[in-house]
């Protein structure tokens, strides 16, 4: 890459055996082949400007140019608050998934702004019929109207890339607490990586990767990789944003659609220019010639092994976005495979030197392990909130489900959960609770999220709260601690429950 400093190699030991950590590991090791990389990176600034010509025509977004940062003076004097930034497809699939994580921020009263990115609409002249099954988990492609028909049900909405005035994308204040307000920035598509060059754009020939024991596993993406909209929709809406928003002074936590909040979001350091923050993942490099010459084993365990949610300055949001999208590419060409964004995304930070404040328990159930409590009390509310919620859901009437309140509920005092549920695996129960080994007449309860009807949110189509699932199969725990796993099941199901009854009861009060 253009910006990489040259050094000597230096090797660099195998820091973790955490399962994540060793794809990590590998997948940074398309660094060593640091002179192929420069090629690449000189064919992306070529082809990404085209791409980006081709794309500034997001539906209801004009073209925009790259803005220069240097006439960005700091203009707020305000103390240092969170921005919540969601960066999803647009389908009916990650529709409901946003819509329940704004109801869980609201029914926590989280303070902060918050702007849902979605890229890749259909055009409004498409119709409904043409994105029927086209998105992912067999949902359905919308166009920008359909998307925001639903999201105003719930929500007031203001288009953040519209014609709209300065004064109206910046009127949230985020002292208030109680009403979410979320702003809507389309973009375009970024999911084609042909448009980047390279030996694979003609799909001619397939991305492979060899994995640590030898064996070579093929990408399943081919030339679309849905998570290259990430990085490029944050650039896209941060020039958008920088251009008609005054305040400074915000740090931006970027989370993924599958994320609930479960308690308030804080940090017990504020984000400053220069000094992101992010949760603490297992990741490494392992016996690799580091590119950067400052960089060793110890920094990239100490700032680098970083993954969602990202705090990151809105003064470093445009330059690292940027890098964070040139990335992506080369990387994706030597891995393939699901996590190439994010790996691209320590590769930005060590490359631009944003040492990240790496944070502790402040999410679970996904890529981390659960909770866990010394304290007697605590351990106690953590058994009794399980077989309290296990026990409703063998022997109490369905309708209980419904006025179990949100995400939040299921937690009895003093157990605390940590802010956000990463749902983004399958969790599962057995009922009777007290049998957790199981036998023939044991019922399984479990919740994935590909599972989920895409209209479940809908009024009329759904009329009885939504349930765990039921299977007589035997069903393996995620993380292996059976009450936690009770939990994320109450905590997502209830979430889903609760927003579409906040849903529903504005829709009639409005009609």
């Amino acid at each position: 890459m253009s910006n990489f400093p040259s050094q000597n190699k230096r090797k660099i030991r195998v820091g973790t055996n955490h399962v994540l950590a060793a794809a990590f590991v590998l997948v940074i090791a398309f660094v060593s082949s640091f002179l192929r990389l420069l090629t690449l990176s000189s064919i992306h600034d070529g082809s990404s400007s085209a791409a980006a010509e081709n794309t500034n025509s997001a539906i209801g977004a004009p073209g925009i140019q790259q803005l220069d940062t240097s006439a960005i003076s700091t203009k707020s004097k305000r103390p240092n608050s969170f921005h919540f930034v969601i960066s999803s497809d647009c389908t009916s699939y990650q529709r409901w998934e946003v819509l329940v994580q704004l109801h869980s921020a609201q029914s926590i009263r989280q303070c902060g702004r918050y702007t849902w990115i979605v890229s890749g609409c259909l055009e409004e002249g498409d119709g409904a019929e043409a994105g029927k099954g086209k998105g992912g988990a067999h949902s359905d492609k919308l166009t920008p109207s359909l998307l925001l028909e639903e999201v105003g049900r719930h929500f007031p909405v203001t288009l953040s890339n519209h014609t709209v005035a300065k004064e109206a994308i910046g009127a949230k204040d985020d002292n208030d607490c109680h009403t979410i307000h979320p702003h809507l920035h389309f973009t375009p598509d970024f999911t084609n990586m042909s448009v980047y060059g390279g030996p694979f754009a003609d799909g001619t020939r397939k991305r492979t990767f060899k994995g640590r024991n030898g064996k070579i596993q093929q990408g399943n993406y081919g030339n679309t990789y849905p998570f290259n909209n990430k990085p490029n929709g944050l650039n896209h809406w941060a020039q958008h944003f920088l251009r008609n928003d005054e305040r400074r002074d915000e740090s931006i936590v970027l989370i993924d659609p599958d994320f609930l909040f479960l308690n308030k979001f804080e940090l017990d350091e504020i984000v400053l220019p220069g000094k992101p923050a992010a949760a603490k993942y297992g990741l490494g490099w392992s016996g690799i010639p580091c590119p950067f010459i400052s960089v060793t084993n110890k920094d990239v365990n100490n700032f680098y092994s970083a993954g969602p949610p990202y705090v990151i300055h809105i003064e470093d949001v445009l330059k690292f976005s940027k890098r964070w999208s040139d990335l992506v590419p080369p990387t994706f060409d030597e891995y393939p495979l699901l996590y190439a964004e994010m790996f691209a995304y320590s590769m930005a930070a060590a490359d631009l030197g944003l040492k990240h404040k790496l944070v502790k328990n402040i999410f679970s159930g996904c890529m981390t392990g659960w909770p866990h409590t010394h304290e007697k009390e605590e351990l106690n509310a953590l058994k009794l909130s399980a077989k309290t919620y296990a026990d409703l859901i063998e022997n109490a009437p369905l309708g209980l489900e419904a006025t179990g309140g949100g995400a939040s509920s299921c937690f009895l005092s003093p157990l605390s959960p940590p802010p956000f549920l990463h749902y983004c695996a399958r969790y599962s129960f057995v009922t009777p609770f007290s049998n957790s080994d199981g036998d023939n007449s044991n019922v399984y309860h479990w919740f994935a999220k590909r599972h989920v009807d895409h209209d479940i949110l809908d009024c009329g189509e759904h009329p009885q709260p939504l349930q765990p699932f039921l299977s007589n199969q035997h069903e393996r725990g995620e993380g292996g601690d059976k009450d936690w796993n009770v939990l994320a099941v109450c905590a997502i199901v209830r979430a889903i429950n609760y927003a579409k009854r906040m849903g529903c009861e504005k829709d009639a009060m409005n009609h």
